[in-house]
């Protein structure tokens, strides 16, 4: 017996039969969800409320939602699933189809393409655990604005990790009624004591904008 790559419960292979169906259900999940999003490239006042109408009122449209933007433009969701798929195909020394075609095919076929493959994934492959956790977090990303429930609270955007000069620059969230952070574009998370030593970095970080203004 080993530990699944994600969840470390025993297994034979190198996911567990739960995390499997999860990583298979997320991937027959964002193709739709990809679409769903596609509303969200309109000015956000445009953007359909949950009835299925758009808000009416002379207002000037706002911006389209970056996070959004990130998902469905090159480099987000599509590109992700490309990526992963050609990686498999290579290790499992299977014929690499090029992609063609609109986003929306190019990301079903991708996800379609792994899902055929998840017995592989599941017993053989060493990168099965990135591939799950890197689809989950798509799919958390992209059901945050398709299928709110009680939104988090924003506190704040993810500054450079220590040593770093680069920030991520992510939306940190805070689940309703949670009590860990997590950032919407990397995925890092911070419990309550981390929290608060990256709350005193943001909080120093923004005193220091100020002195310099």
């Amino acid at each position: 017996m080993t530990a699944c790559l994600t969840c470390t419960r025993d297994t034979t292979g190198r996911l567990c039969g739960t995390c499997t169906l999860r990583l298979g259900q997320h991937l027959a999940d964002l193709p739709a969800m990809y679409t769903a999003l596609s509303a969200y490239l309109r000015p956000s006042s445009q953007v359909p409320d949950r009835l299925g109408t758009a808000p009416a009122g002379p207002d000037a449209p706002l911006p389209v939602d970056l996070d959004v933007l990130d998902l469905i433009a090159p480099g987000g969701v599509v590109t992700v699933l490309e990526t992963w798929r050609q990686a498999l195909h290579e290790d499992a020394g299977l014929p690499w189809p090029s992609p063609w075609g609109d986003q929306a095919g190019r990301l079903r076929r991708a996800a379609l393409g792994l899902r055929d493959h998840l017995a592989y994934i599941q017993l053989d492959w060493l990168a099965a655990g990135d591939l799950a956790r890197e689809v989950a977090q798509l799919h958390r990303a992209a059901a945050r604005h398709i299928a709110p429930t009680d939104r988090p609270t924003l506190v704040g955007r993810h500054p450079a990790n220590p040593g770093s000069t680069e920030a991520c620059g992510g939306r940190l969230e805070m689940p309703y009624g949670g009590v860990i952070v997590r950032c919407a574009r990397c995925g890092t998370e911070w419990g309550q004591l981390q929290w608060l030593a990256l709350r005193r970095r943001l909080e120093q970080t923004r005193t220091d904008d100020r002195s310099a203004a």
